[in-house]
């Protein structure tokens, strides 16, 4: 058809459509997933105290303010982390990119050995995603 869309709106309709599919892939039943949808779409929202005097008329939108980092069990670092997350998925190249450009054994080596040290040190014990199926 050729339609063209904007990228911001394609990223948003993507993000979307992840986050609320993956949403059954972690229920152990239908019912679970639809309590998760239910909580991400009609559940509390809460902004920092922070921005409570420049955007008081959410409150009319159920919106809270107060402190948010305890309602993603987060503590001090979580602002570091959610700001080098947001950069690196807008300041590096995706995979295919990365594809493209072959690098040498030994720095691929590296990065390999690299990053799965950090997901190790990071990583919490969970069910096998794909265990019931």
């Amino acid at each position: 058809i050729g339609l063209k869309m904007p990228m911001l709106l394609g990223w948003f309709i993507t993000f979307n459509f992840i986050n609320i599919a993956w949403v059954f892939f972690r229920a152990k039943e239908w019912d679970d997933g639809i309590k998760v949808l239910h909580a991400m779409f009609f559940g509390e929202f809460v902004l920092s105290y922070k921005f409570e005097k420049k955007l008081h008329f959410f409150s009319a939108l159920n919106v809270k303010f107060g402190e948010w980092l305890p309602n993603i069990s987060g503590d001090q670092f979580t602002y570091v982390f959610l700001l080098l997350a947001l950069l690196a998925i807008l300041f590096t190249k995706n995979s295919t990119e990365q594809a493209m450009r072959v690098p040498s054994k030994k720095s691929l080596f590296l990065s390999t050995v690299a990053l799965t040290v950090v997901a190790l040190m990071f990583n919490k014990i969970s069910e096998f995603l794909y265990f019931n199926f």
